[in-house]
């Protein structure tokens, strides 16, 4: 009865030893992938760093031609390409004008990005619509700025998380119809625009991708880890057993 309890625990070691091999090549395995990920991440930010390197060295040199009064007169071009540019740069003509501010601009300013476009929701409705979001007219923030006033740069931000969302962007289709503040037809979307739009809801899904990857990986690994140690655990228990 001895030897076939020797036999048995003999049999049970091997088998845990086999599970715990296995476990822990399934836990290099999934280091190896977190390094690849961790890598491929440290890749992707230097090419962020340098795009917005090049962003910020064109708009020294844009802002740099402005005082040329020929190549500033480029800033008065409507088409939808200079307004972009404009835009995503933050530039504008020398001399231009400031905007009046309202009274009530001050009270808005005081909002986080997330209230003051709860407040664009609701005091617009037929422009904002984030459930089925559509195209904004192009310089809608010099539009909302005329309208109520207050910190370009805070209108901006509170637009920014309206307009750089996976929905938005997927709404971003050449032709599709651009709507003021009052909903009205306000041009449509290029194609050089939808392209734009396109590339950067793939960046963002990629991101999204990765993220999801690497949390899966450290899941997998906290598994890992968990059985390894139960296994531990029962080859101890296993062993105390067999020195009684």
């Amino acid at each position: 009865m001895s030897e076939e309890l020797e036999l048995d625990v003999d049999k049970l070691l091997g088998q845990l030893e086999n599970y715990a091999s296995k476990g822990l090549d399934a836990l290099g395995s999934a280091k190896q992938e977190i390094a690849e990920l961790e890598a491929r991440n440290a890749q992707l930010n230097e090419r962020v760093a340098q795009l917005e390197t090049n962003l910020a060295s064109l708009g020294a040199r844009l802002t740099q031609a402005l005082e040329n009064p020929l190549e500033a007169d480029l800033l008065s071009r409507s088409d939808s390409l200079m307004v972009m540019i404009k835009e995503t740069l933050g530039v504008s003509k020398p001399g231009e004008a400031q905007k009046s501010i309202p009274s009530a601009a001050s009270e808005l300013d005081k909002l986080n990005p997330q209230q003051r476009l709860q407040h664009w929701i609701k005091t617009y409705p037929r422009a904002f619509m984030p459930g089925q979001p559509q195209p904004l007219k192009i310089g809608i923030h010099e539009e909302l700025l005329a309208v109520e006033g207050g910190d370009m740069k805070k209108i901006r931000r509170a637009l920014a998380s309206y307009v750089k969302v996976p929905r938005y962007l997927r709404c971003m289709k050449t032709g599709a119809v651009r709507l003021d503040l009052k909903g009205n037809n306000a041009g449509f979307v290029t194609q050089e625009e939808a392209e734009f739009a396109s590339e950067h809801l793939q960046k963002l899904e990629d991101s999204k991708k990765q993220r999801d990857l690497l949390k899966k990986q450290q899941d997998k690994e906290r598994q890992e880890n968990l059985k390894a140690s139960r296994l531990q655990n029962k080859l101890s228990a296993l062993v105390e057993m067999n020195k009684r």
